[in-house]
Protein backbone atom coordinates (compact mmCIF):
# COMPACT_ATOMS: atom_id res chain seq x y z
CA UNK A 1 0.00 0.00 0.00
CA UNK A 2 2.81 2.39 0.91
CA UNK A 3 4.62 1.52 -2.32
CA UNK A 4 1.46 2.26 -4.37
CA UNK A 5 0.94 5.58 -2.65
CA UNK A 6 4.53 6.57 -3.27
CA UNK A 7 4.19 5.63 -6.94
CA UNK A 8 0.99 7.68 -7.26
CA UNK A 9 2.59 10.68 -5.63
CA UNK A 10 5.58 10.35 -7.96
CA UNK A 11 3.33 10.27 -11.01
CA UNK A 12 1.42 13.33 -9.81
CA UNK A 13 4.69 15.21 -9.25
CA UNK A 14 5.88 14.31 -12.75
CA UNK A 15 2.56 15.50 -14.24
CA UNK A 16 2.80 18.74 -12.29
CA UNK A 17 6.39 19.29 -13.45
CA UNK A 18 5.34 18.68 -17.07
CA UNK A 19 2.50 21.22 -16.71
CA UNK A 20 4.84 23.84 -15.23
CA UNK A 21 7.36 23.24 -18.04
CA UNK A 22 4.61 23.62 -20.68
CA UNK A 23 3.39 26.89 -19.16
CA UNK A 24 6.94 28.24 -18.95
CA UNK A 25 7.60 27.37 -22.59
CA UNK A 26 4.38 28.99 -23.77
CA UNK A 27 5.34 32.29 -22.14
CA UNK A 28 8.90 32.05 -23.41
CA UNK A 29 7.98 31.27 -27.03
CA UNK A 30 7.75 34.31 -29.32
CA UNK A 31 4.24 35.52 -30.16
CA UNK A 32 2.88 35.28 -33.68
CA UNK A 33 2.88 38.25 -36.04
CA UNK A 34 0.67 41.21 -35.00
CA UNK A 35 -2.51 41.67 -36.98
CA UNK A 36 -2.24 44.36 -39.64
CA UNK A 37 -3.96 47.67 -38.84
CA UNK A 38 -6.96 48.69 -40.96
CA UNK A 39 -5.83 50.25 -44.23
CA UNK A 40 -5.86 53.87 -45.29
CA UNK A 41 -8.78 54.82 -47.50
CA UNK A 42 -6.31 55.64 -50.27
CA UNK A 43 -2.63 54.79 -50.66
CA UNK A 44 -2.05 57.98 -52.69
CA UNK A 45 -0.15 60.93 -51.23
CA UNK A 46 -1.60 64.47 -51.35
CA UNK A 47 1.38 65.76 -53.37
CA UNK A 48 0.58 63.25 -56.13
CA UNK A 49 -2.95 64.55 -56.73
CA UNK A 50 -3.46 66.98 -59.62
CA UNK A 51 -7.11 66.33 -60.42
CA UNK A 52 -10.16 65.44 -58.32
CA UNK A 53 -13.54 64.47 -59.70
CA UNK A 54 -16.52 64.38 -57.32
CA UNK A 55 -20.06 63.24 -58.05
CA UNK A 56 -23.00 64.13 -55.81
CA UNK A 57 -26.28 62.98 -57.27
CA UNK A 58 -26.37 64.43 -60.78
CA UNK A 59 -23.77 67.11 -60.00
CA UNK A 60 -20.27 66.53 -61.40
CA UNK A 61 -17.45 68.62 -59.88
CA UNK A 62 -13.88 68.77 -61.14
CA UNK A 63 -11.01 70.45 -59.26
CA UNK A 64 -7.52 70.74 -60.73
CA UNK A 65 -4.10 72.24 -60.19
CA UNK A 66 -1.08 72.53 -62.43
CA UNK A 67 1.55 71.29 -59.96
CA UNK A 68 2.20 70.21 -56.35
CA UNK A 69 2.65 73.83 -55.20
CA UNK A 70 0.00 75.40 -57.46
CA UNK A 71 -3.40 76.49 -56.09
CA UNK A 72 -6.49 74.36 -56.60
CA UNK A 73 -9.22 75.67 -58.90
CA UNK A 74 -12.75 74.59 -59.70
CA UNK A 75 -12.96 73.81 -63.43
CA UNK A 76 -16.38 72.12 -63.78
CA UNK A 77 -19.26 72.72 -63.92
CA UNK A 78 -17.95 76.33 -63.84
CA UNK A 79 -14.51 77.92 -63.75
CA UNK A 80 -14.23 79.55 -60.31
CA UNK A 81 -12.18 79.67 -57.09
CA UNK A 82 -12.87 76.55 -55.03
CA UNK A 83 -14.31 76.56 -51.51
CA UNK A 84 -11.59 75.67 -48.99
CA UNK A 85 -13.59 73.49 -46.53
CA UNK A 86 -15.02 71.32 -49.32
CA UNK A 87 -11.60 70.84 -50.88
CA UNK A 88 -10.03 69.99 -47.51
CA UNK A 89 -12.82 67.52 -46.71
CA UNK A 90 -12.09 65.54 -49.89
CA UNK A 91 -8.30 65.71 -49.48
CA UNK A 92 -8.62 64.41 -45.90
CA UNK A 93 -9.62 61.03 -47.37
CA UNK A 94 -6.00 60.54 -48.44
CA UNK A 95 -4.67 60.62 -44.88
CA UNK A 96 -7.50 58.85 -43.07
CA UNK A 97 -7.06 55.31 -41.81
CA UNK A 98 -10.18 53.17 -41.52
CA UNK A 99 -11.47 52.07 -38.12
CA UNK A 100 -12.75 48.74 -39.40
CA UNK A 101 -12.40 46.60 -42.49
CA UNK A 102 -15.06 44.26 -43.84
CA UNK A 103 -15.19 41.84 -46.71
CA UNK A 104 -16.86 43.34 -49.79
CA UNK A 105 -20.60 42.76 -49.54
CA UNK A 106 -20.42 41.77 -45.85
CA UNK A 107 -23.02 44.44 -44.99
CA UNK A 108 -26.02 45.10 -47.21
CA UNK A 109 -26.07 48.39 -49.14
CA UNK A 110 -29.30 49.51 -47.47
CA UNK A 111 -27.34 49.69 -44.19
CA UNK A 112 -24.16 51.21 -45.60
CA UNK A 113 -25.92 53.74 -47.84
CA UNK A 114 -23.69 52.65 -50.71
CA UNK A 115 -26.58 51.73 -52.99
CA UNK A 116 -26.68 55.47 -53.77
CA UNK A 117 -23.43 56.95 -52.36
CA UNK A 118 -23.45 60.45 -50.90
CA UNK A 119 -20.20 61.17 -52.77
CA UNK A 120 -18.11 59.41 -55.38
CA UNK A 121 -14.53 60.70 -55.35
CA UNK A 122 -11.85 59.99 -57.95
CA UNK A 123 -8.23 61.10 -57.49
CA UNK A 124 -6.35 61.57 -60.76
CA UNK A 125 -7.37 58.62 -62.95
CA UNK A 126 -7.52 56.03 -60.16
CA UNK A 127 -10.55 53.92 -59.29
CA UNK A 128 -13.31 55.92 -57.57
CA UNK A 129 -14.03 55.81 -53.85
CA UNK A 130 -17.67 55.69 -52.71
CA UNK A 131 -18.70 57.53 -49.53
CA UNK A 132 -21.86 56.05 -48.06
CA UNK A 133 -24.12 56.70 -45.11
CA UNK A 134 -23.40 57.25 -41.41
CA UNK A 135 -21.83 54.41 -39.44
CA UNK A 136 -22.59 53.25 -35.90
CA UNK A 137 -20.23 55.72 -34.19
CA UNK A 138 -20.34 59.56 -34.28
CA UNK A 139 -18.72 61.01 -37.40
CA UNK A 140 -18.19 57.61 -39.01
CA UNK A 141 -19.23 56.64 -42.53
CA UNK A 142 -19.08 53.54 -44.67
CA UNK A 143 -16.55 53.76 -47.49
CA UNK A 144 -16.20 51.45 -50.47
CA UNK A 145 -12.90 51.12 -52.30
CA UNK A 146 -12.15 48.73 -55.20
CA UNK A 147 -11.02 46.05 -52.72
CA UNK A 148 -12.62 46.77 -49.34
CA UNK A 149 -15.63 47.89 -47.42
CA UNK A 150 -14.41 50.22 -44.68
CA UNK A 151 -15.75 52.12 -41.71
CA UNK A 152 -13.91 55.44 -41.21
CA UNK A 153 -14.35 58.53 -39.08
CA UNK A 154 -14.64 61.51 -41.44
CA UNK A 155 -15.35 64.62 -39.33
CA UNK A 156 -14.45 67.02 -42.17
CA UNK A 157 -17.49 65.84 -44.12
CA UNK A 158 -19.92 66.72 -41.33
CA UNK A 159 -22.00 69.86 -41.67
CA UNK A 160 -21.19 70.47 -45.34
CA UNK A 161 -23.66 70.62 -48.21
CA UNK A 162 -22.61 69.16 -51.53
CA UNK A 163 -24.51 70.80 -54.39
CA UNK A 164 -22.25 72.19 -57.12
CA UNK A 165 -22.71 75.79 -55.98
CA UNK A 166 -21.34 74.92 -52.53
CA UNK A 167 -17.97 74.16 -54.15
CA UNK A 168 -17.62 77.80 -55.25
CA UNK A 169 -15.69 79.98 -52.83
CA UNK A 170 -18.05 82.44 -51.08
CA UNK A 171 -15.38 85.16 -51.21
CA UNK A 172 -16.34 88.02 -53.53
CA UNK A 173 -12.67 88.81 -54.13
CA UNK A 174 -10.42 85.75 -54.66
CA UNK A 175 -7.70 85.47 -52.04
CA UNK A 176 -4.84 85.86 -54.53
CA UNK A 177 -6.27 88.95 -56.28
CA UNK A 178 -5.78 92.59 -55.26
CA UNK A 179 -8.43 95.21 -55.86
CA UNK A 180 -7.41 98.22 -57.92
CA UNK A 181 -10.76 99.88 -58.59
CA UNK A 182 -14.40 99.56 -57.50
CA UNK A 183 -17.27 100.87 -59.61
CA UNK A 184 -20.35 101.08 -57.37
CA UNK A 185 -23.82 102.36 -58.35
CA UNK A 186 -23.17 105.88 -56.95
CA UNK A 187 -19.42 105.95 -56.33
CA UNK A 188 -16.17 104.93 -57.95
CA UNK A 189 -13.28 103.99 -55.69
CA UNK A 190 -9.74 103.85 -57.02
CA UNK A 191 -6.30 103.40 -55.54
CA UNK A 192 -4.20 106.56 -55.46
CA UNK A 193 -0.46 106.72 -56.00
CA UNK A 194 0.30 106.52 -52.26
CA UNK A 195 -1.27 103.16 -51.39
CA UNK A 196 -4.57 104.67 -50.27
CA UNK A 197 -8.00 105.05 -51.86
CA UNK A 198 -9.95 107.97 -53.29
CA UNK A 199 -13.62 108.22 -54.23
CA UNK A 200 -15.55 110.00 -56.95
CA UNK A 201 -17.60 112.12 -56.46
CA UNK A 202 -15.07 113.57 -54.02
CA UNK A 203 -15.79 115.14 -50.61
CA UNK A 204 -18.94 113.08 -50.02
CA UNK A 205 -17.31 110.42 -47.81
CA UNK A 206 -14.28 110.53 -45.54
CA UNK A 207 -10.99 108.97 -46.61
CA UNK A 208 -11.27 106.51 -43.73
CA UNK A 209 -14.75 105.41 -44.88
CA UNK A 210 -13.51 104.98 -48.46
CA UNK A 211 -10.59 102.83 -47.29
CA UNK A 212 -12.92 100.82 -45.05
CA UNK A 213 -15.22 100.14 -48.00
CA UNK A 214 -12.35 98.84 -50.13
CA UNK A 215 -11.24 96.61 -47.25
CA UNK A 216 -14.81 95.38 -46.75
CA UNK A 217 -14.96 94.25 -50.38
CA UNK A 218 -11.55 92.58 -50.14
CA UNK A 219 -12.73 90.35 -47.28
CA UNK A 220 -16.47 90.03 -48.08
CA UNK A 221 -17.89 86.50 -48.02
CA UNK A 222 -21.38 85.33 -48.84
CA UNK A 223 -23.44 83.35 -46.36
CA UNK A 224 -24.34 80.98 -49.18
CA UNK A 225 -23.98 80.58 -52.94
CA UNK A 226 -27.00 79.30 -54.89
CA UNK A 227 -28.02 78.91 -58.54
CA UNK A 228 -29.12 82.24 -60.00
CA UNK A 229 -32.84 82.96 -59.74
CA UNK A 230 -33.64 83.81 -63.35
CA UNK A 231 -37.01 85.32 -62.37
CA UNK A 232 -35.28 88.26 -60.65
CA UNK A 233 -33.71 91.08 -62.67
CA UNK A 234 -30.75 93.19 -61.70
CA UNK A 235 -31.17 96.55 -60.00
CA UNK A 236 -27.64 97.81 -60.67
CA UNK A 237 -24.14 96.55 -61.34
CA UNK A 238 -20.84 96.54 -59.45
CA UNK A 239 -17.52 96.11 -61.27
CA UNK A 240 -14.39 94.91 -59.47
CA UNK A 241 -11.13 95.80 -61.24
CA UNK A 242 -7.99 93.97 -60.16
CA UNK A 243 -4.31 94.74 -60.41
CA UNK A 244 -3.95 91.67 -62.64
CA UNK A 245 -6.50 89.69 -64.61
CA UNK A 246 -9.94 90.47 -66.01
CA UNK A 247 -12.53 92.48 -64.03
CA UNK A 248 -15.46 90.86 -62.26
CA UNK A 249 -19.05 92.04 -62.78
CA UNK A 250 -21.63 91.49 -60.04
CA UNK A 251 -25.29 92.40 -60.50
CA UNK A 252 -27.25 93.70 -57.52
CA UNK A 253 -30.43 91.59 -57.36
CA UNK A 254 -31.66 92.61 -53.91
CA UNK A 255 -30.67 95.58 -51.78
CA UNK A 256 -32.91 94.99 -48.79
CA UNK A 257 -33.69 93.43 -46.46
CA UNK A 258 -30.70 91.30 -47.52
CA UNK A 259 -28.02 91.76 -50.14
CA UNK A 260 -27.97 89.46 -53.16
CA UNK A 261 -25.24 89.79 -55.78
CA UNK A 262 -25.21 87.77 -58.98
CA UNK A 263 -22.27 86.67 -61.08
CA UNK A 264 -23.87 86.37 -64.53
CA UNK A 265 -20.82 84.57 -65.88
CA UNK A 266 -21.05 81.79 -63.28
CA UNK A 267 -24.84 81.80 -63.09
CA UNK A 268 -24.90 81.99 -59.28
CA UNK A 269 -26.29 84.34 -56.64
CA UNK A 270 -24.27 85.31 -53.56
CA UNK A 271 -26.49 85.89 -50.51
CA UNK A 272 -25.10 88.27 -47.88
CA UNK A 273 -26.59 89.62 -44.67
CA UNK A 274 -28.43 92.93 -44.81
CA UNK A 275 -25.85 94.62 -42.60
CA UNK A 276 -23.38 94.38 -45.51
CA UNK A 277 -25.39 96.77 -47.71
CA UNK A 278 -24.14 100.05 -46.23
CA UNK A 279 -20.44 99.07 -45.89
CA UNK A 280 -20.23 97.59 -49.41
CA UNK A 281 -22.48 99.87 -51.46
CA UNK A 282 -22.99 103.17 -49.61
CA UNK A 283 -19.50 103.75 -48.07
CA UNK A 284 -21.13 103.96 -44.65
CA UNK A 285 -19.33 102.62 -41.61
CA UNK A 286 -20.11 103.17 -37.92
CA UNK A 287 -17.94 105.94 -36.51
CA UNK A 288 -16.41 106.94 -39.87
Amino acid sequence: MKRRRALLIGLLLLALAALVAALWWSYRAPSGPASAPPPRISALKPAEIMRIRVRHGSDQIVIQRSGPDAPWHLTAPVDAPVDGPHLQAVLSLLETRARRRYAPGAIDEATTGLESPMLVVQFNAHAPIDIGGPGPSPGSRYVRTPHDLLLAVLPDLSGLQWRWTHWISPALVPRHRRLKKLVLPHFTLERDGHGGWRAQPADRRSAAAVAATAAAWQRARALTVVPADASRRRLARVTLVFAHGPPRHLDIIERGPNLILRDPKLGVDYHLAGNRIAPLLAIKHPGL
